[in-house]
């Protein structure tokens, strides 16, 4: 099967620093990253051609932040020094607030993103010289190692009669950090970290933490240099520290045919060790993904209908689609075991359970990905805790969790029943899984309280996560985050949703009522005893959340100390699960009111608004410091993954017809033109509640991107009755 070796490719005919907002993302499963800017420039501390996991897939720090790149011609006593890197500084004053030097990317006429990145610059006036010399930078990372390639192709190219060139060198230094990821390295904090250099390589280390770079063919020479206050423009729009210290230890000098160019490479590996060379056709990735890419290009036919692809964008959708649902499947060890998770989001993200549930059936099950699929669950299910998954990892102990969430573990079990049901995997759910998915549905109607908050538990009186009397669960009180919309920052939490949330009781509904079919053959007695819990369930749910007059859902309702009963009515997007899981407790005519409403206010081409634009809560715009992000994540700001619910929910009330199919293709089609075009092959975590929606958030995230998946599929395949 042929496939493109780069699926997206940008001619820049003028101004590259126009696309300084356009990010791309590299990954190699394991946790580590490459992420930056079309035009090269860092405007993230989270930027930088290498960030390697010291403890996969977490203890992420950054290895390699740029490296300054100089084509020399000639020597001494006046050599000509030709820039192809670009940093960027804050400015003076208000007229001037950015400054970028070198200014490298002024050459740049192309950039290529697909297993790797590539950059190319061409230089057509060289002073006093007659012809052009064209630089090729490409960046690849080492499937499955904490290591990076950079290669380099340099070509000149002398006009008629012109003679070779008196010499010709590429110099390379490199500018690092060592530092953990979310923070950023200062002179006058750090210091400088220790380096030992060989012929051709240098070895850094800070602590427990070493990284050597190396160039074959290369002389290195020791000269150690700072390079202060780089400015990260975007975190300082996030209120975090943005200026960083780059430290130098010297330069890599190549010598080039001076008649021709010639081609170098850089690595960078964790260790004190030199990474492997990478092979020259490093298709590795793409040849695995063959069976995903032919799987997948079923569901994409025909291309979307909103828009044709944006020029110079190869329409290559199933192979976005496969690298894209790749990036964030990467190993985990539990307990001696190597397993499989999910990253939740790069940059910042480690494998959340809830995202990673929400995430499995797109990523792994329309993927055909089925082994993964079943060790992610393993990976979890080895971990439950008083019936309770991990919210996430500790981003430091990789065996460590936190397990403050009442949905993960619903999730959880919502994601093994497909696994069995797609998979038809029956020993796993008679041998593990059917055992922890019960452990979970028992820890719930008993009570269970994540252990971290154990101590307001106390304080209630009462278990934070437990089913009430009329078979609904509540959980967390007006101080704790317990639902997916968990935002808080210094004590403030601004979405608290104590109580019976909608989506936890519709999910609760679903849960009880697969596992009574799950169990029916084996375990007759549970099965019935979940039967008639869900029938309970069913008549509590429109009691508590229908509102007739608005013909939709309330979000939530809780109970105060003294009492008194208090209902939200805010139309928000979590009603969706009521209508989109397979068991709804609603029947057909409110699932098309909750449909409707949701249509009609909360829908954008990228995705459904956590508020409507005339709720007095909502925010139009997401940016600035922590608490007024935070205040705005979950008041009208837009999540891609939410349009899988959506347009599930479109399917399911259209009872899976071609208009109903026709109508949930059209509401991913947005997101997929993001992909194709402005995204670089990914799917950000939200976007801006006002229009144009302004993307935001992490750059790539996993629910968001599986739910595209997992749509197609629906639309493709309509489950059997």
């Amino acid at each position: 099967m042929p496939v493109p070796p780069m699926t997206h490719t940008l001619p820049i005919a003028s101004n590259p620093l126009a696309l300084l907002e356009r990010e791309w993302v590299l990954t190699n499963g394991t946790g580590a990253f490459a992420m930056g800017t079309v035009p090269g420039v860092n405007t993230r501390r989270y930027h930088a051609l290498l960030v390697a996991s010291a403890r996969p897939p977490v203890a992420r720090f950054a290895a390699l932040n740029q490296v300054l790149e100089q084509v020399v011609i000639g020597g001494q006593p006046k050599p000509l020094r030709l820039e192809f890197t670009t940093c960027q500084f804050r400015g003076l004053d208000a007229q001037v607030p950015r400054v970028f030097a070198p200014k490298g990317c002024s050459t740049l006429t192309r950039f290529e993103r697909g297993v790797r990145v590539a950059w190319t610059h061409r230089v057509a006036k060289i002073e006093g010289i007659p012809g052009q010399i064209e630089f090729r930078r490409e960046l690849a990372l080492h499937w499955k190692q904490q290591a990076a390639t950079l290669r380099y192709r340099v070509r000149f190219t002398p006009a008629a009669g012109q003679a070779a060139l008196p010499s010709l060198t590429l110099r390379l230094g490199p500018l690092t950090s060592l530092r953990d990821y979310h923070q950023v390295q200062l002179q006058s904090r750090d210091g400088a970290p220790s380096a030992q250099h060989g012929a051709d390589s240098v070895t850094l280390k800070r602590g427990d933490l070493a990284v050597t770079l190396r160039s074959p063919g290369s002389r290195f020479g020791p000269a150690p240099e700072w390079w202060y206050k780089a400015y990260y423009e975007i975190e300082d729009h996030r209120g975090l520290d943005c200026e960083e210290d780059y430290f130098l230890p010297g330069w890599f000098e190549v010598p080039l045919d001076p008649a021709r160019g010639g081609e170098a490479a850089l690595t960078v590996a964790l260790g004190e060790q030199p990474a492997p060379p990478l092979p020259d056709e490093d298709d590795t990735r793409l040849r695995r993904l063959a069976p995903v890419i032919d799987r997948l290009s079923a569901l994409t036919s025909p291309a979307p209908t909103a828009a044709a692809p944006p020029a110079g964008m190869p329409a290559d959708l199933p192979t976005i689609l496969a690298l894209a649902a790749d990036d964030f499947v990467v190993d985990r060890w539990i307990k001696e075991t190597k397993l499989a998770t999910i990253i939740a989001g790069y940059p910042w993200f480690t494998d959340w359970g809830r995202d990673t549930f929400i995430a499995l059936p797109g990523l792994l099950l329309t993927t055909g990905r089925y082994d993964e699929a079943r060790s992610v669950l393993r990976a979890f299910a080895a971990v439950v805790r008083d019936g309770l998954v991990p919210n996430v990892f500790d981003d430091k102990d990789a065996s460590a969790g936190q397990y403050n969430t009442v949905d993960g573990s619903l999730w959880f079990v919502h994601a093994a029943m497909e696994y069995v049901r797609v998979s038809g995997d029956r020993e796993a759910w008679t041998q593990w899984l059917g055992e922890a998915c019960q452990l979970i549905v028992e820890a719930y109607i008993r009570g269970t309280t994540p252990p971290e908050l154990a101590h307001i538990a106390k304080q209630e009186g009462a278990a934070l996560i437990r089913m009430t009397g009329d078979g609904l669960v509540t959980a967390g009180t007006p101080a704790t985050q317990l639902t997916w919309m968990d935002a808080a920052c210094n004590g403030v939490v601004f979405t608290a949703r104590p109580g019976k949330a909608v989506e936890i009781n519709a999910l609760w509904f679903h849960v009880l009522s697969g596992m009574s079919e799950m169990l029916a053959e084996t375990n007759r007695n549970s099965a019935d005893h979940y039967q008639k819990l869900g029938a309970r369930i069913g008549r509590s749910f429109s009691k508590i959340f229908w509102n007739d007059q608005l013909g939709y859902l309330h979000d939530h309702a809780w109970t105060d100390p003294s009492g008194q009963e208090h209902i939200d009515a805010s139309l928000r997007p979590n009603q969706l699960l009521a209508v989109s899981l397979a068991h709804s407790p609603l029947p057909r005519k409110r699932q098309q009111q909750v449909i409707d409403a949701v249509r009609q206010r909360l829908l954008t081409p990228l995705g459904i608004r956590t508020l409507p634009t005339d709720d007095a809560k909502f925010h139009p715009h997401y940016g600035g410091p922590p608490m007024s992000r935070d205040e705005a994540y979950h008041q009208g700001t837009v999540w891609p993954w939410l349009i899988g619910p959506y347009a599930e929910g479109l399917l399911r009330v259209g009872r899976f017809s071609d208009a109903s199919r026709a109508e949930a293709r059209q509401a991913i089609d947005g997101l997929l033109q993001w992909m194709l075009g402005p995204g670089l092959g990914q799917v950000p975590e939200i976007a801006e509640g006002a229009s144009p929606h302004r993307p935001d958030g992490c750059v790539a995230q996993a629910w968001s991107v599986a739910e595209l998946l997992r749509v197609l599929d629906l639309i493709a395949h309509p489950p059997k009755a």
